[in-house]
């Protein structure tokens, strides 16, 4: 990818589909009875991961033009490994899923990113329950040898805020004897218990004194649905953030989901000046969607603390670069969540700031603090497989401030920002440029 800074950008965009939300509506269609409808899923490298692999379990998708059709039955055992490719929801929630399938034999594994992140969240509460589940390689990572067992009930309260572990549990007790349980002391994302009743799936909910609960009683068979998938915040989070650092810019962005669990960065930067609108356009199934319009915002001091950090994963890296963007700097703590992800994102998000010029520092407590009014300058940069570091590298680029190239100290500065290893933007949002394109009103971006 080769991108030039930009003066501002203008119009609207329709979000491109959430990628937590397909892979959740997949996975379930795939044991539902009947058949399913999912209407504007993704498609892009983690949700055709998924897609492949419940076609190996032994369901039937049928592929129509914004749609798709899924044939759930009873999981059969593949003859080969299942690939779940980079994607690490795949991977936890079928981990919960085929762990609760008596009979039912079968290996997960992933590529090199995914084989090295911890599964052992995962896991471990799973075999409380009763699953039989063995490592093939390193301990607390896939590969994985999964023999489907009856499983019981437990009530369980989550170490670390992670919808994954939620739902991994939560999809196992579907299919587990008696009542499963989850306790969370810091709220994460909820699509799947908002997706669970359109699957025909009772759920109790309770909160009060900081703790929330979700329990299933189970077991219980998913009824067929049909599904539209909203837009995805995480994504879109990207145009806005540029749109609120470039002087003249005012855009829209449709068909975009407003889970409150995924919209904490809205308030953060309003607090710190951003200028956003949110128009609630109705629903899709149980997520609410609208519009969020957003233009340029003089931002003061950008801060994040640990305690939202679970809420805002994604656009902890686009929230960083907003840091260095804004009047007084900012500061993020206790991500170092992060540092498990598709790559250590707090180390790379951390060099990658750097690369571009910016004053970054990062202390033992996994907080980075971003000096304010940081100047970039156009780079070669590695997006190292990650998507989140490619679309931050393009984010440094759009705001790079150098054009057309010039003398510096003897040595000619590029006037464009090269972006090594850009098609792993694919994972989540393949339709990137084309769809963002359309509001550059100065820059360019060419995939090369």
């Amino acid at each position: 990818m080769r991108a030039t800074p930009e003066t501002k950008l203008i119009g609207m965009m329709d979000a491109p589909p959430d990628k937590s939300i397909t892979i959740r509506a997949l996975l379930l269609a795939a044991v539902a009875e009947a058949t399913s409808t999912i209407e504007r899923p993704l498609r892009s490298g983690d949700t055709d991961a998924v897609l492949v692999a419940v076609r190996m379990l032994g369901a039937r998708v049928d592929e129509g033009e914004g749609y798709l059709r899924i044939v759930g039955k009873e999981l059969t055992s593949p003859r080969t490994p299942v690939d779940l490719g980079n994607s690490g929801t795949g991977l936890r929630l079928l981990t919960g899923i085929c762990a609760a399938r008596e009979g039912l034999e079968v290996t997960l594994t992933g590529d090199d990113s995914l084989t090295r992140r911890p599964l052992d969240r995962v896991v471990e509460p799973l075999r409380t329950m009763g699953a039989e589940i063995a490592y093939l390689d390193r301990e607390g990572c896939a590969p994985i040898r999964i023999r489907g067992k009856k499983l019981k009930g437990i009530r369980y309260e989550l170490p670390i805020p992670s919808a994954q572990v939620k739902s991994a549990l939560l999809l196992a007790g579907l299919s587990a004897e008696g009542k499963t349980e989850v306790i969370e002391h810091t709220a994460t994302r909820d699509h799947t218990e908002r997706m669970l009743p359109r699957f025909g799936v009772e759920l109790k909910v309770a909160e009060g004194g900081g703790v929330r609960s979700v329990g299933v009683e189970g077991p219980v068979k998913l009824t067929h649905t049909q599904l539209r998938i909203p837009g995805d915040y995480s994504s879109a989070f990207l145009p806005l953030a540029m749109s609120l650092c470039l002087a003249g810019s005012d855009i829209r962005v449709g068909k975009l989901g407003l889970n409150a669990t995924r919209l904490r960065t809205v308030p953060l930067l309003a607090h710190a000046g951003a200028r956003w609108q949110l128009e609630m356009a109705g629903y899709h199934g149980h997520e609410p969607v609208g519009v969020v319009f957003s233009a340029h915002s003089p931002l003061s001091r950008v801060e994040v603390d640990a305690a939202d950090v679970p809420s805002v994963i994604d656009e902890l890296p686009l929230l960083a670069l907003l840091a260095t963007q804004a009047e007084d700097g900012g500061e993020i703590r206790g991500a170092g969540e992060l540092r498990v992800k598709e790559s250590d994102r707090l180390e790379n998000s951390r060099a990658m700031l750097c690369a571009f010029g910016a004053q970054v520092s990062l202390d033992a407590d996994a907080a980075l603090r971003m000096e304010g009014k940081q100047k970039l300058s156009p780079v070669q940069v590695d997006a190292g497989g990650d998507h989140r570091m490619a679309m931050l590298a393009l984010g440094c680029a759009l705001l790079a401030g150098v054009r057309g190239g010039a003398e510096a100290g003897g040595v000619r500065t590029m006037s464009e920002s090269e972006i090594i290893g850009w098609e792993s933007a694919d994972i989540s949002w393949p339709g990137l440029v084309n769809d963002v394109s359309p509001l550059l009103a100065g820059g360019m971006m060419e995939e090369a």
